[in-house]
């Protein structure tokens, strides 16, 4: 029991260090690296920009280094307060130590061009290089997705467009964290620039919570408890859909790397109970999320008993796993359930709410 408990007190400090879902979460510090790819007329390659100075009161300092089709590197240093009052966007690297002042900036726009863009949906203007260019806001707000710390992460994000000398130019940014806007994607003239990946070191108290993690992980593949054959072939009559997630592989076949070990793996490494069978497991999960509800903004839920599961709550309780990453999210299979659901249509994610109300009727709740 006590090794149980030592483990739970693992798993609550792991997950404090590893949350990746909200905006606030999210820092840029020394040693945070931006992953671009290029392409600058015919010729491709890959840009990594290394923060070395993050001075909120002084400067940015940023390395960077180019691989591929284009072999350079230098330093850029501008104001902090550049990401506020920037005008200018550069995309021509200059190498050596590069100082802008700051109205320009690289890889980062002021903050007013995203509130202009994405909140008041009003065309903003930028000057890329020496073009002059307005930008219009291309139809509603979005997201994007891209790898952050190894997760890929939704950030909000707007689309613009604008005339470049008769030409269509392109933007996209993100906001990486509070007025902190992140250049995602932009197309001007033969130069395009794609944001791929951001890697923010870990701190100490992070190391130390995975290193106390690996230390306890499951030696070797994990089985996974499947529901009787007989039973499962009347549930998946009655629910196909729910009934995929028996044999769903969130890794697809290995090609996809698994980012942590679930709490399913650790109780099994260290005999403690799971749930009876993988589609048990997820509503399990589900009724985990409604114990902690208000956490995830889960308002007007109807109530949840042993044998009740109204559709529309478990539509609400589906919508976690969409809107927060799997990181901030507790259970016994977090990382896979979110990866299902994720790969879930809106219309998939209202027949699974409709058949996990029909299976809990029927089966009840199971840990």
């Amino acid at each position: 029991m006590k090794k149980i408990a030592a483990i739970g007190l693992i798993l609550m400090c792991f997950c404090k260090f590893s949350i990746a879902a909200k905006n606030d979460d999210r820092k840029i510090i020394k040693g945070t690296v931006l992953n671009y790819a290029v392409k600058e007329g015919k010729v491709s390659y890959k840009l990594k920009i290394t923060v070395a100075e993050w001075n909120t009161e002084g400067n940015i300092k940023l390395q960077w280094q180019t691989t591929g089709g284009k072999i350079s590197k230098g330093v850029c240093t501008f104001p902090f307060r550049s990401l506020q009052f920037s005008t200018s966007l550069k995309t021509k690297l200059k190498e050596g130590n590069e100082i802008l002042t700051e109205t320009a900036s690289r890889w980062f726009i002021d903050y007013d061009v995203y509130d202009d863009l994405h909140n008041s949906a009003i065309d903003s203007d930028i000057t890329i290089d020496d073009d002059y260019i307005t930008f219009l806001p291309d139809g509603d707000n979005t997201e994007h997705g891209i790898l952050y710390n190894n997760v890929k992460t939704n950030f909000d994000a707007v689309n613009a467009s604008g005339d470049n000398k008769g030409a269509i130019a392109k933007i996209s940014v993100i906001e990486f964290t509070d007025n902190i806007i992140l250049v995602d994607n932009l197309e001007s003239g033969t130069f395009s620039i794609h944001l791929m990946t951001i890697q923010t070191p870990k701190s100490p108290e992070e190391k130390m919570a995975k290193q106390l993690m690996d230390a306890i992980a499951p030696k070797g593949k994990v089985p996974l408890k499947k529901m009787d054959a007989v039973k499962f072939a009347k549930v998946k009559n009655a629910y196909p859909l729910l009934a995929t997630i028996e044999n769903y592989d969130g890794t697809k076949g290995g090609t996809i790397i698994k980012p942590i070990t679930e709490t399913y793996e650790f109780r099994y490494a260290n005999h403690a109970p799971n749930p009876p069978s993988l589609i048990d497991c997820l509503t399990a999960d589900l009724k985990i999320l409604n114990n902690q509800k208000e956490k995830y903004n889960v308002t007007d839920a109807e109530a949840i008993s042993t044998k009740q599961l109204p559709s529309a709550t478990a539509k609400k309780l589906l919508d976690v796993y969409t809107k927060f990453e799997y990181n901030s999210i507790p259970g016994y299979r977090p990382w896979t359930h979110w990866s299902f659901v994720r790969s879930l249509t809106e219309t998939q994610r209202e027949q699974l709410s409709k058949e996990l109300e029909g299976y809990i009727a029927t089966y009840g709740f199971s840990e």
